[in-house]
């Protein structure tokens, strides 16, 4: 049975009072709740989200699968966020399209590992998943691409901390509340910045129970220019089938997996795009 990543719930604003196309505000709105949800949302719970009637609801989301903006897994009904709109930010930055670039490397993750692969982007306060692989079918994480999981979420947050430089990191720990998400988590920021430094050692982050209890995962950083962290990889699997020596080969999978995006990334950079 497929579990469900946890994701950080985030509010949905409230339509401005100025907008002078209404419908496209809503539409907004709507892209704004799915990406926040922690699962692809039907249009009954959407209308009741936004206060909004379920025709409108209802036409907007089909206008926005049939762009490609929204997707409806298994043709389920519910509604996901689609891959134009990744696409669409690559092409307006003259970058190259990172989910696309990422895709192989995410599969052969999968293949290698039988767990499930994420690719996620940082943001100020949480972290947006960009693409998901699975594993073994029906015995994997899930988490519908466009959601997003905490800042410090278990492995992925201790790559994030890792890229910053010492003072920063200090002085975010110093004045930080670390999350204790579960019985697992590390709350002392003595200990979380020793796995840091660890996380910077080793090139790759472990979460043995830490974000999710009875889940685990690797972590590892994809570059780009100046070092800066682009995005993150990570494989997430049931503790049941991932014994700490399982975990390791994991994580040595997701560090080769990370380090072949940085260098595809690096060769379009060299070739001017």
């Amino acid at each position: 049975m497929s579990g469900l990543l946890k994701v950080a719930p985030r509010s949905v604003q409230a339509q401005p009072s100025n907008v002078r196309v209404p419908a496209l505000a809503k539409a907004f709105r709507l892209l704004d709740a799915i990406a926040q949800a922690g699962a692809p949302l039907g249009v009954s719970e959407l209308a009741r989200r936004l206060g909004l009637g379920k025709s409108t609801v209802h036409g907007l989301v089909t206008t926005l699968e049939a762009l490609g903006v929204l997707q409806s897994p298994n043709s389920s009904k519910k509604y996901g966020l689609g891959p134009l709109l990744p696409a669409l930010c690559a092409r307006a930055t003259h970058r190259p399209d990172l989910r696309q670039i990422a895709r192989p490397s995410l599969e052969s993750l999968a293949e290698a590992t039988e767990q499930t692969s994420f690719l996620g982007i940082p943001a100020d306060d949480h972290v947006t998943i960009l693409d998901i692989v699975h594993g073994r079918p029906g015995l994997s994480i899930s988490a519908p691409v466009g959601t997003s999981i905490p800042l410090l979420a278990g492995a992925v947050g201790k790559v994030i901390v890792a890229s910053w430089d010492t003072q920063h990191r200090r002085r975010f720990l110093a004045d930080t509340v670390l999350p204790a998400f579960t019985k697992a988590a590390i709350t002392e920021p003595n200990a979380y910045e020793r796995a840091v430094e660890q996380t910077q050692t080793c090139g790759v982050a472990l979460d043995v129970d830490e974000y999710i209890e009875g889940v685990r995962a690797a972590a590892a950083g994809v570059w780009g220019p100046q070092r800066s962290l682009a995005a993150i990889v990570w494989v997430a699997g049931f503790s049941r089938h991932i014994d700490l020596a399982r975990l390791e080969v994991i994580a040595g999978e997701v560090k080769r997996s990370a380090g072949d995006i940085t260098r595809k990334l690096a060769g379009l950079a060299g070739d001017g795009l």
